[in-house]
């Protein structure tokens, strides 16, 4: 929306609500560097699994989409076309995303003077993807069907989702998970995507972590790996316990040597490892404890063996 006052013309980048009508008691501002006009701009068509384009002519997306959509916008009373960088706008039957311009800023102005680009998006389609809920945040007071009661719904509303293998996303409540695909992504969900939804998921949190954190948690040795992942460590169940391991993960920060220098040292078999209960294995290298091996014993009451706690 193109305002013209005392000379000026200002645009509308954002409003609060979305819609509205202006009235006396509209607060205005008017923060912000004048809006300039690209010289050049770039548009991706964006396809999706219920698209019936072919990607091969990228030439009628100019022809019969962009141009007419921005010669009427360009030709009309303000005589410009005011768009803002990662905005998807719907022409006709399909979304076209604003990919990039320039100059480099969030919102420009498209006049007749703009050299314009578009092409199809380029993020390849799943030949295969297979998309699992969670057994806890399924429905049990009535029947469902997971396909075309959630996924279709969710797949429809997000026609342009990149998903990766281990991306999480919830709708209506059940969360799923992307547990394959072919290829491994980053890929879309096109019009040739076999999806299958067979199966349920069961909350561990090995399920749970978020693949760049599953990463993380793969180069660590693997005895701490089970220690995080242990969920009886909590009796508040998983919940609390992811959050902490996420937490844990994020920070990657090990212990201080002042605070490695305070921690408890004995000597295997002098001492029994009291509150740790029975265990008789360092949870870093996996190795049986033995007898006068020096110990080092965390305020979690775990036991390890003091070299492996110095690396």
């Amino acid at each position: 929306l193109v305002l013209r006052s005392s000379g000026h013309d200002f645009v509308v980048v954002k409003a609060d609500p979305d819609e509205g009508v202006l009235t006396s008691e509209t607060d205005y501002y008017v923060d912000g560097s004048p809006i300039k006009r690209f010289e050049k701009i770039q548009f991706m068509g964006m396809w999706d699994y219920q698209s019936s384009h072919s990607r091969e002519d990228s030439g009628l997306l100019f022809r019969d989409y962009i141009s007419p959509y921005f010669k009427k916008a360009t030709e009309g009373e303000d005589g410009v076309s005011v768009v803002q960088v990662g905005e998807t706008i719907r022409i006709r039957d399909l979304d076209f995303l604003v990919y990039m311009a320039e100059p480099s800023e969030d919102h420009g102005i498209i006049d007749k003077d703009t050299m314009i680009f578009v092409d199809w998006d380029t993020t390849p389609a799943f030949d295969k993807i297979h998309i699992v809920p969670f057994q806890d945040t399924l429905p049990n007071a009535y029947a469902f069907d997971v396909f075309n009661d959630y996924l279709k719904p969710y797949l429809t509303r997000n026609k342009q989702m990149v998903f990766t293998v281990g991306h999480h996303f919830t709708y209506q409540g059940v969360q799923f998970k992307v547990v394959c695909g072919e290829p491994p992504g980053p890929a879309r969900v096109g019009r040739d995507t076999t999806i299958y939804c067979e199966g349920v998921l069961h909350p561990s949190l090995r399920n749970l972590l978020p693949p760049h954190l599953l990463e993380q948690l793969s180069s660590l040795p693997p005895g701490l790996q089970m220690l995080l992942l242990n969920t009886e460590a909590l009796a508040g169940g998983y919940e609390e316990r992811l959050m902490e391991v996420q937490e844990l993960l994020s920070r990657r920060r090990g212990l201080s040597n002042e605070t490695i220098s305070r921690l408890e040292r004995f000597k295997w078999g002098e001492q029994r490892p009291g509150s740790s209960g029975d265990q008789t294995q360092c949870m870093v290298c996996l190795s049986d404890f033995a007898n006068g091996e020096d110990i080092v014993r965390l305020p979690c009451s775990h036991v390890f063996h003091a070299s492996c706690i110095d690396e």
